[in-house]
């Protein structure tokens, strides 16, 4: 949950869920698989992609990295209009997704 999220607009919105699953062990070099499909990051775990990313050998081998698979905003179990606020739910765009994503991932200062 990102508290206070300010979209690239202006608009603010008090709360916003970024839904994210994950593979592998934390401890592990962590890699964050974005796409510009606006779907689920569950999409990445049917065995067309798993398989040839995520499996023991390949590119993105769970085994050896912490895999992190977002759903943008507005898809999958992140915040989207639907979820109440309908068309005063804040215009969003890929740079807000961007922007969401790295405030997950990056350390919080202060």
């Amino acid at each position: 949950m990102l508290r206070q999220f300010t979209f690239g607009s202006g608009d603010t919105i008090p709360e916003l869920r970024l839904h994210y699953r994950t593979l592998g062990d934390s401890a592990s070099p962590a890699v964050l698989v974005l796409h510009g499909t606006g779907g689920p990051g569950q999409q990445f775990l049917n065995p067309a992609f798993h398989d040839a990313l995520f499996a023991p050998g390949k590119l993105l081998d769970a085994h050896r990295h912490y895999v992190i698979l977002p759903d943008g905003i507005g898809h999958g179990a992140s915040s989207k209009p639907s979820d109440g606020l309908r068309a005063r739910f804040p215009r969003y765009g890929y740079q807000d997704m961007v922007h969401a994503q790295h405030a997950l991932v990056a350390p919080r200062r202060g």
